[in-house]
């Protein structure tokens, strides 16, 4: 992933808290309950894959010089993790331990031997949940994002590469989280850390409204308090906390429905990024991006069916803006990576066969970008408008 945006990723892992709006293709993994002792009943899942993956226009991988530059062929593990929850009581826990990697449009493809640690760690998501009842509950710990209609982990998603727009987003935070249900309604409101900056001055959250039994609208927002410079010498927070994304405000309004084998989830992003009274020197405008996608999948039958996404997103600055400052500034901010002011559209189809656990997909995807800067866009030179990937990713959830 480039070094000017990573912005890590949206991921609600919480099997019990999954996200209405998003619709995985794969089958979840069988539970396995247990008898934990004085925890009570206890739950067990697993998910291993692998993918291979073919591309053109690699980018070199800044600020990883001990893996080169990314490459045009790969074969590599997608997910080895181990979840541990406990869902009934008044205390709950949720537990993520494991590998994994977020193989992304428009960015390169990091080794999984490097990417928990660089990231979130071998344990990305844990937290404690109290439930007095049903309808309400308080987490707190390493809590997954509320953020965008993908979430972090391929084999919860309908196709194996996150999108752009998800590439603008948090994926993991770690604060408090309030959630509360009635009726057609869902609510959660989060204090935390953003996009895991380690500073407790972001609130987020994301409202949902059950239209019918096959519809749902939603709004979230992120709204960050303050100021918060990223200590880029510390090569954890340069991926996982993009400085200028992590000090704007983001909101998303999405929408699901689901017509006989037909699901359709259109989501609209928007960003706000603020000029240097916020992100320092480098930073002289305040600027936006805007992004829309469009989701959909189709079950042929209950072991065959294909994703499609299409997306769009600009942003505004000066596409000639100098790249300055270790943290990635620029004259103006740059949030999609590719410079500012620059502007994606992407493609992605994924057809899949599973069958109960075991799961094979095809995905093909195209990235084109105008406007981008000299030395951000594709291949070694970071020139290229261009880039066409083919993945081929199988595993089994159990």
């Amino acid at each position: 992933m480039r070094n000017t945006l990573l912005a890590a990723p949206i991921a609600l892992c919480g099997l019990a808290l999954a996200a209405p709006y998003a619709h995985a293709t794969l089958n979840a993994p069988k539970t396995i309950n247990f008898n934990g002792g004085p925890l009570g009943t206890l739950s067990a899942q697993g998910v291993v894959s692998a993918a291979g993956t073919w591309q053109s226009n690699p980018v070199t991988l800044s600020g990883l010089a001990a893996y080169g530059t990314d490459r045009h062929t790969r074969l590599d593990v997608t997910n080895a993790e181990m979840i541990l929850q406990k869902t009934t009581g008044l205390v709950q826990f949720f537990v993520m331990a494991g590998s994994y990697n977020f193989p992304t449009l428009g960015e390169p493809i990091l080794p999984s031997s490097a990417v928990p640690y660089y990231y979130y760690g071998a344990v990305p998501e844990a937290y404690i949940t109290l439930a007095p009842s049903s309808n309400f509950s308080v987490e707190v710990g390493k809590l997954p994002t509320l953020m965008g209609g993908e979430y972090t982990w391929s084999w919860m998603n309908q196709n194996i590469e996150r999108g752009l727009l998800w590439n603008s987003e948090n994926a993991v935070s770690r604060g408090a989280q309030v959630n509360f249900s009635t009726g057609p309604v869902t609510a959660s409101l989060s204090f935390n850390d953003g996009y895991y900056s380690g500073h407790y001055n972001v609130l987020t959250g994301l409202f949902s409204y059950a239209l019918n039994k096959t519809s749902t609208a939603s709004v979230f927002f992120y709204h960050h308090f303050g100021s918060t410079a990223i200590n880029d010498t510390n090569v954890n927070h340069f991926y996982a906390t993009p400085q200028n994304l992590d000090n704007s405000d983001i909101y998303n309004l999405l929408y699901t429905t689901k017509i006989g084998a037909l699901t359709v989830s259109p989501y609209l992003q928007y960003i706000y990024a603020p000029s240097s009274a916020k992100l320092g020197a480098g930073y002289t405008h305040s600027d936006h991006a805007f992004g829309a996608a469009l989701l959909a999948n189709y079950h042929f039958t209950p072991m065959w069916s294909t994703a499609a996404r299409a997306e769009y997103e600009t942003s505004t600055g000066n596409p000639t803006g100098t790249l300055v400052g270790a943290n990635g500034g620029t004259t103006n901010n740059n949030l999609l990576g590719y410079g500012p002011g620059a502007k994606a559209w992407s493609f992605t189809i994924t057809p899949t066969f599973q069958d109960k656990g075991f799961f094979t997909r095809v995905e093909f995807s195209y990235v084109h970008l105008t406007n981008s800067t000299s030395g951000a866009a594709f291949g070694a030179a970071g020139s290229a408008p261009n880039q066409v990937r083919g993945m081929i990713e199988t595993g089994l959830t159990f």
